[in-house]
C-alpha cells in the first residue's frame, strides 16, 4: 500500500490527525488578566513565561497563519472588558517593547497571521480559581485539515469505509439533534395556560422560576442554531482544502464556493456590517451602521430580550484586497455596542431573581466576585477566504450565539465531530 493509499484509509487519517494534535501549543501563565494598565513588571513576567514555555516545548514563534484561542480566568473585582484584555495580550505576544525587555515576535511575528481568534471570559463566582491566561494555538493549515477530515467523516469517504461505523456515528449526531429540537415553546404555553394550577400546587415562586427557565431554554435553542456548525465551516473553508487548491483560480469553482459560503448569510439572524473602517471618517459611519443593525435585530427577535442567557459573538470577515484588518480594533468597534444595546448577562446566575429562591438556594447562587453585569461571554473573529468577486474593501458579518458554554466555538465544533467519530471506532 502506498502512502497516498494509506492516507485514504481510516487509520491513515487518524494518524495524520494525531500528528496535528501533538503540534498544538498550549501555554498557561498564572497571572491576573489585566488591560493596558498592567505594570511593566507584570508585562515582563508574562512575556518571559511565554518564551520560557515555548522553549521547554522546543517550539519557536509561528511564521505562518494561525488559529489562536485565549482564555482569561479573572478573580479580581471589576475585571477589564474582554476586548480590552485581548488588545493588551495580543500586543504582548508579538510586539517589540524595549522599555520592558529585548524580546519580540514571541508567539508570532505579526498579528496579521491570526486568521481565527477566539477569546473567552471566565468569572470566578466562588473565589476558588487561580487567575490565569491560557493560550491554545496551532498552524491554520492543521485546523483546515481537521475540517477536511470532518467532511470525510460526514461523507464516510474512506477506502475502507465501514457502514456500521457510519450508522453509529449518525446515532451520536441524532442524540444532539433531539435535544436541540425539543419544543420549549409548547412547554411554556402549557405552563402559562395552567398558571392558576401551578400557583395552587407549588406557589407563585415556582411558577416564576419555571417560566424564566423555559424562556432561557428557548433563547439558548435559538442562539445555538446561529453557531457556525460543521457544515457551515466546510462550506466557507472548502477553497483551502488540499483537493481544491488546484481549482482556486477557476471561475466555475469560485462561483460554487461563493454560493455555498453565502448560505451562512441567508440566516435571518446574520447581520451585515459592510467593510471595516480603513480611512479617516469611515469609523463613525461604521459605528452608526453597526448600531442601526443591532437595533433592527433587537426589534426583529423580541423573544431574545431581555436576554436571560449569556451570549457569544461571531464576527466573520472577508479581508480587503489591499489593506490588512486589525483584529484588535475590529473587536473594540463591535463588542462595546453589543454590550450596550443587548445588555447580555455575563453569567446566567445574574438572571435569577432573589424572589425565586429560598435562603438555602440564595446561598448556593451567591456570587463572590464583582464584575460588569452586562458583557458578552466570548467572541470569535473568523477570516473567510477571499474570492474573486468579493468587494474591494472586504465585508463583515455578525452572529450572536450561545455563550453559556465557553467551549462552543469553531475549534471545538470541529474537534467534537472528530471525537464522536473516534468514539465509534
Amino acid at each position: 500500500m502506498t502512502r497516498t493509499e494509506y492516507l485514504d484509509t481510516i487509520n491513515g487519517q487518524r494518524y495524520e490527525r494525531f500528528k496535528r494534535i501533538i503540534k498544538t501549543v498550549r501555554l498557561v501563565v498564572n497571572q491576573e488578566p489585566k488591560g493596558k494598565n498592567s505594570s511593566n513588571e507584570e508585562k515582563r513576567i508574562f512575556r518571559s513565561e511565554i518564551r520560557k514555555q515555548l522553549k521547554e516545548q522546543n517550539r519557536r514563534a509561528f511564521r505562518s497563519d494561525i488559529i489562536l484561542e485565549i482564555d482569561y480566568f479573572t478573580t479580581k473585582d471589576n475585571p477589564p472588558a474582554i476586548q480590552t484584555l485581548s488588545k493588551n495580550y495580543l500586543d504582548l505576544l508579538h510586539k517589540e517593547m524595549p522599555h520592558i525587555d529585548s524580546l519580540k515576535g514571541i508567539l508570532y511575528k505579526d498579528d496579521s497571521q491570526i486568521k481565527i481568534l477566539i477569546c473567552n471570559y471566565h468569572i470566578d463566582e466562588k473565589s476558588s480559581k487561580t487567575p490565569s491566561i491560557e493560550l491554545k494555538v496551532c498552524n491554520l493549515r492543521y485546523f483546515l485539515a481537521d475540517i477536511e477530515l470532518a467532511q470525510k467523516i460526514i461523507r464516510n469517504d474512506f477506502t475502507d469505509s465501514d457502514y456500521s461505523l457510519e450508522s453509529k456515528f449518525e446515532e451520536k449526531l441524532e442524540e444532539e439533534r433531539y435535544y436541540n429540537n425539543k419544543d420549549y415553546f409548547e412547554e411554556l404555553k402549557d405552563l402559562e395556560e395552567g398558571k392558576n394550577d401551578y400557583d395552587k400546587l407549588f406557589g407563585k415562586r415556582y411558577y416564576k422560576m419555571q417560566k424564566s427557565f423555559l424562556i432561557r431554554q428557548i433563547q439558548e435553542q435559538f442562539l445555538k442554531q446561529n453557531n457556525l456548525d460543521i457544515r457551515s465551516l466546510i462550506s466557507v473553508f472548502q477553497p483551502y482544502f488540499s483537493n481544491n487548491k488546484k481549482y482556486f483560480s477557476n471561475s466555475d469553482f469560485q462561483s460554487i464556493w461563493n454560493g455555498s459560503r453565502n448560505l451562512i448569510s441567508f440566516s435571518p439572524a446574520y447581520l451585515h456590517f459592510g467593510n471595516a473602517p480603513q480611512v479617516s471618517g469611515e469609523k463613525s459611519i461604521f459605528k452608526t451602521n453597526l448600531k442601526k443593525e443591532l437595533q433592527v435585530f433587537k426589534e426583529k427577535f423580541k423573544v431574545l430580550f431581555p436576554l436571560l442567557h449569556p451570549i457569544s459573538v461571531i464576527v466573520t470577515f472577508v479581508p480587503p484586497k489591499q489593506k490588512i484588518i486589525d483584529l484588535d480594533n475590529l473587536a473594540r468597534y463591535i463588542v462595546p455596542f453589543v454590550n450596550e444595546i443587548f445588555n447580555p448577562p455575563t453569567i446566567v446566575q445574574l438572571t435569577y431573581k432573589d424572589s425565586y429562591f429560598t435562603d438555602l438556594l440564595k446561598n448556593e447562587y451567591e456570587i463572590t466576585q464583582r464584575f460588569p453585569p452586562n458583557s458578552i461571554a466570548s467572541y470569535q473573529l473568523v477570516q473567510l477566504p477571499r474570492l474573486k468577486n468579493d468587494p474591494q474593501n472586504g465585508k463583515i458579518g455578525f452572529l450572536i450565539t450561545d455563550g453559556f458554554y465557553h467551549m462552543n466555538n469553531v475549534w471545538r465544533t470541529v474537534d467534537e465531530i472528530i471525537y464522536k467519530w473516534e468514539d465509534c471506532l
